[in-house]
């Protein structure tokens, strides 16, 4: 063997030593991150970031109530059986897809605290915490809510999940507080009832929860709020990330180079993708690419999910016409309004979803349902002004101050108040 084929393979050797020891080292070196967002329970005491089952059964116990299922414990209250009634709930139904850990709603009269490690809002408690507190409907409203409306009293019913609910801001921030303040300026007798939140994560939900359980408040104005995660599968739970930033389980098998059985490369690419991991490519049909993945995807199945449940499947549609018709039926107005998600917001920036927009706009125009797109109203917002944290994309109460006012007068108009 020549002197320079013993020198090439000799640092190659050398190399490939010094990267395995690299790895090893960064490997042994190597810690989780600290998760960002954690809970403590009515009493603040802080809820283990990984609990044992008995810590996350205790805990889930205090705040949450399951919908019947086999298997549960007869120690453990569930939500009323189909076709029984309780006077927290309404009348019980069967969700049309069972989850174990989704198909919950909130405990009557219970409390927690919502808590976030590092950027803190200046709303945040002590503790960077936000309170939690449900009436005896089970509801993120006021204590003294009676079902029977009082007489001259217009209700709006507000339908939706997270974003209605209010995830990382306080209640009385919360934009359906600041709707109804609004319009009690010069209406005083509206009342605007958060309903979001209560066991219903889907627009098939949401119709199931008015016709079993919030209709009973008998609304003048029935309010849908989609996210466009209601709509369209995404890889993250409030945004679309670049598949170069995504964490191992969100990586579809496709994606996979044989340089990521390393640690180390792994994560610095992780790492150099991830100031940009919002930014996607604006030559793209990111609606069309996502509502054409094929239902045994790993983004589906990560979730538990199919695309019967979203835009293509057509299920949010008929469940947006079922609530229309009940609302029909019950002399109310049904009408929606549409969030973006908070992602390529902000003057310069693409936002990647707007073909979604204009479908269910489009949609609700031929089904006569009033729409309100939230997308005007917050696009030239930096996005990371909205978020509630670097860990959580749901709006803060800077990105509520925004919309209050054009919700509010959208809903005066659902209920032509003069």
């Amino acid at each position: 063997m020549s002197k320079t084929k013993k020198r090439l393979a000799l640092l190659g050797a050398t190399t490939l030593i010094v990267g395995l020891l690299t790895e090893f080292g960064y490997r042994a070196l190597r810690r989780d991150e600290q998760p960002l967002m954690h809970f403590r329970d009515g009493a603040r005491n802080v809820v283990p970031d990984k609990p044992s089952a008995e810590e996350d059964l205790a805990f889930r116990m205090q705040i949450q109530v399951p919908w019947p299922r086999a298997g549960l414990p007869p120690s453990i209250p569930t939500t009323p059986r189909p076709g029984e009634t309780a006077a927290w709930f309404g009348t019980g139904y069967d969700m049309p897809r069972d989850n174990v850990l989704g198909n919950v709603t909130w405990k009557p009269n219970s409390r927690f605290y919502l808590c976030y490690r590092g950027p803190q809002q200046p709303y945040f408690d002590t503790d960077g915490c936000v309170e939690f507190r449900f009436n005896r409907f089970g509801m993120r409203e006021r204590d003294d809510l009676q079902l029977a409306k009082p007489g001259g009293v217009r209700r709006v019913v507000c339908l939706g999940d997270s974003f209605t609910l209010g995830w990382g801001v306080r209640r009385e921030h919360n934009w359906p507080v600041l709707v109804e303040q609004e319009l009690q300026q010069r209406w005083p007798n509206v009342q605007v009832l958060n309903c979001g939140g209560t066991g219903s994560a889907y627009v098939d939900e949401y119709e199931l929860a008015l016709r079993h359980r919030h209709g009973r408040f008998a609304p003048d104005l029935v309010l849908v709020t989609l996210c466009l995660n209601d709509l369209l599968v995404t890889n993250g739970k409030l945004c679309q990330f670049r598949t170069a930033a995504l964490p191992d389980a969100d990586l579809p098998a496709d994606a996979h180079s044989w340089w990521m059985a390393s640690r180390l490369l792994h994560d610095l690419a992780r790492r150099l993708a991830a100031p940009h991991a919002l930014d996607l490519d604006p030559d793209r049909d990111w609606v069309g690419e996502l509502m054409a993945l094929p239902a045994d995807h790993l983004w589906y199945r990560n979730k538990l999910e199919t695309p019967a449940v979203y835009w293509t499947g057509g299920t949010p549609q008929k469940a947006l016409i079922g609530i229309r018709d009940w609302c029909r039926e019950h002399e109310a107005q049904a009408a929606v309004v549409v969030w973006p998600l908070l992602q390529g917001l902000g003057e310069g920036r693409f936002y990647p979803f707007t073909e979604m927009h204009r479908l269910v706009s489009a949609f609700c125009e031929r089904e006569g349902i009033p729409c309100l797109d939230l997308l005007p109203v917050l696009k030239d917002e930096p996005q990371e002004q909205l978020w509630v944290s670097p860990a959580d994309m749901h709006p803060n109460e800077h990105a509520q101050q925004l919309v209050f006012a054009t919700i509010a007068a959208f809903v005066a108009d659902g209920l032509r108040l003069e």
